[in-house]
This record gives structure tokens, C-alpha cells and sequence, in this order.
């Protein structure tokens, strides 16, 4: 009987051990497997910010800026590109940034496609598109853009001398030509000719709402006025005949407010020099987005709002 009772005893006292020799046992095998988890999800992690990185650094947008400056862009391509982003109620500026930035902001000799062809082959990759660019790169662009567009609310000229008058004006896309007075450089702005060549025949009005920042003379601009936006656009008018009587540093301008008139000053040191080239007025603006003076052609804006006018009309 005491053996029977011993090995009962001793049996029992054995599985006590056994159970607590497999609760360490399996703890630890529960602590070898989260160990082997948590280094698995960091390598996953290390992974995917390395693929990430070597993912933005593929696709880091270059963007060559005289071409943006240049802004090059067929006027029946950016006509096409709003009538599709009414169409398809996409923002406009977005979509004319994208646009630009995948056909290079139109080196050269810009291809000149239809509305058809750019549905077909842009709009219908539009949201695949846009993920090849990074978005915090491209928004200033973006924002350049629509600023411009949103601040423009006139012609510089009022309607009364259109285009379409033979007394009237004219221009054209005059971005990049040569010019050599002080140095040879390229022109960077927009003229605006009176055909009749009359010197303070046609009035020039504020195209939008703003602060004077510079008025006076200047030697390449002759008699000029500078008017500086809340967002902070800079609007060029150089080669006025006189200025508007009252007008000076720090006045407050709205759009459509008369500036002065034009002229053919400039191209001298010496103040009131006329003569030098005909009646007309050069326009300029300066983008404030690129922490750096960053002239931008006028000449799409231009026309632009000449033909909102003209529908206003």
C-alpha cells in the first residue's frame, strides 16, 4: 500500500513540474515569436520608407523655369483646356499647371492639338497623371497661376480702342525678342501698339486692384507705374506719355482706374526723352512665388481677358 501511495504521490508531484516546466517553455516560445514579429515588421517598415525615398527621388519634379516664364502655350490649346474643365468641372489652373508641366511648359514651337485630341489623350489619364508629380512641388505653380488669373479683371485699354478698331491697338506674343539698349537681353513682357502712333492718344488703366509701388521715370521704362497686389503680383506699365494727374507712391488703384497714357519715353538717362521707338505700351508682370524676381509672359493672360471682355460685352 505505501508504494501504491508513494508512486500516486510522486506521480503527482511530477506533473506539477511537467506543467509548470511547459508554461516557461511555451512563454518563451511566445517571446522568440514576437521578437521574430516586431523584427519583421521593422524590416517591412525600413522597407517601405527605403522604397518610398528611392519612389520620390525618381520622381522629384525639374521644371525648367525659363520655359514657365516663356509660358508658351498655343491660345486655342488653353481655350480648349477651360472649355474641358467646365465640361468636366475640373479646376482650371490645376489642370492648365498639369497640362504645362507634361508638355514642358511648350518649349519652341508649341504643337498645336484640339480640343478632341486633348480629351483623348490627357483628360482620360488626368487622375494617373497627376500622381507622377509631387503635389508639394507642383503647387506653387498652381498657385501662380490661378492667382494671376483671379487678379486680372480688364484689359490695360479700355474697349473703346479694341483691336478690332483700326484705330485701336495691337500686340502680339512678343516674349523673348531681342533688345539691345543697356545690353543685349531679351524682352520680358508684352508691347501693346497704338496704330496710330499718337502720343497720349490711348488712356492705360489698372488691370487690377493694387498699391502703387513705384512711379516716376526710368531709363529703360521711361515714365512707368508699378502696382503691387495683396498676393503680392507686380504689374508693369512702362513708356507712359504723363501719368494720371494725382497718382503717386502708396495711392490705392482698382481695376479699370486710368494710370496714364501712351507713350514712347524711355531708352535714356535723361527724364522725358521721347522718340527713340514707337507709341506703345510694355507690360510686365512679376510672379512673387519663387522668393526671386520671376518675370512671367503676359501675353495668354492677355488675351485671356480680352476675350472675357468682349463676351462681357
Amino acid at each position: 500500500m505505501a508504494k501504491r501511495y508513494y508512486g500516486l504521490f510522486h506521480r503527482k508531484k511530477k506533473n506539477k513540474y511537467v506543467k509548470r516546466y511547459d508554461k516557461r517553455r511555451k512563454a518563451e516560445r511566445y517571446k522568440d515569436f514576437a521578437i521574430k514579429i516586431s523584427a519583421f515588421l521593422l524590416l517591412f517598415i525600413i522597407a517601405l520608407s527605403i522604397i518610398n525615398f528611392m519612389s520620390k527621388s525618381k520622381t522629384k519634379l525639374i521644371i525648367n523655369n525659363q520655359n514657365v516664364a516663356a509660358f508658351n502655350i498655343p491660345y486655342s490649346v488653353f481655350s480648349s483646356l477651360k472649355e474641358i474643365s467646365e465640361k468636366y468641372s475640373l479646376d482650371f489652373p490645376e489642370l492648365l499647371t498639369y497640362y504645362s508641366l507634361a508638355n514642358n511648359f511648350f518649349p519652341g514651337e508649341p504643337e498645336i492639338v484640339s480640343k478632341d485630341e486633348i480629351e483623348r489623350g490627357f483628360i482620360i489619364n488626368y487622375e494617373s497623371i497627376k500622381k507622377e508629380y509631387p503635389k508639394e512641388q507642383v503647387k506653387p505653380y498652381i498657385d501662380m497661376v490661378s492667382i494671376i488669373l483671379s487678379e486680372i479683371k480688364n484689359f490695360p485699354i479700355p474697349g473703346e480702342y479694341s483691336a478690332d478698331n483700326e484705330d485701336g491697338y495691337m500686340y502680339g506674343n512678343s516674349w523673348g525678342a531681342a533688345r539691345s539698349y543697356g545690353g543685349e537681353r531679351d524682352h520680358q513682357g508684352t508691347d501693346i501698339l497704338d496704330r496710330e502712333n499718337i502720343r497720349g492718344r490711348i488712356p492705360i488703366i489698372s488691370m487690377t486692384d493694387g498699391t502703387v509701388e513705384n512711379i516716376g521715370w526710368n531709363e529703360k521704362g521711361g515714365y512707368r507705374v508699378g502696382i503691387r497686389t495683396a498676393k503680392g503680383t507686380y504689374y508693369y506699365y512702362a513708356h507712359l506719355a504723363k501719368f494720371e494727374e494725382g497718382l503717386q507712391k502708396g495711392s490705392l488703384v482698382s481695376a479699370g482706374d486710368t494710370l496714364g497714357y501712351m507713350g514712347d519715353t524711355g531708352y535714356s538717362k535723361k527724364e522725358g526723352t521721347t522718340g527713340n521707338f514707337v507709341v506703345h505700351l510694355h507690360l510686365g508682370i512679376s510672379a512673387d512665388f519663387f522668393k526671386e524676381e520671376f518675370w512671367i509672359n503676359p501675353y495668354i493672360f492677355l488675351r485671356n481677358i480680352e476675350d472675357l471682355t468682349k463676351e462681357e460685352e
